[in-house]
């Protein structure tokens, strides 16, 4: 099981609008292949931060979700973030940042431009 875990402090007026983005994504995610569980939760007082939580059977599953276009909504909602978001890719022992995520979708776009 892999766990992909997204922490981001969104803008107070683009708070809203995140969490739109982000329930748009856990709806169709968590109808994908491999997908075990996707929960959005959070915080409130200081800080409100939120946590966008998904659960995935294997890594090809969950690389196929950050290669997809539907993965291109989170993207965009951490750009409305008010400081730089925690990410983490959990498998065992194992855990991967942000680096995953630009090693995925780099390699996706150069074999989609072929």
């Amino acid at each position: 099981m892999i766990i992909a875990s997204l922490i981001m402090s969104p803008k107070s007026d683009k708070r809203q609008s995140v969490v739109e983005v982000l329930l748009s994504v856990q709806t169709i995610a968590s109808l994908k292949p491999g997908c075990l569980h996707c929960d959005i939760y959070e915080e409130y007082g200081h800080g409100q931060k939120i946590l966008y939580l998904e659960k995935w059977q294997t890594k090809e599953d969950m690389y196929k979700h950050i290669g997809s276009n539907l993965y291109l909504r989170v993207l965009n909602a951490i750009e409305l973030s008010t400081e730089p978001p925690e990410i983490f890719f959990h498998e065992g022992p194992e855990t991967m940042g942000i680096e995953l995520i630009k090693t995925i979708r780099t390699t996706r776009d150069k074999s989609e431009d072929a």
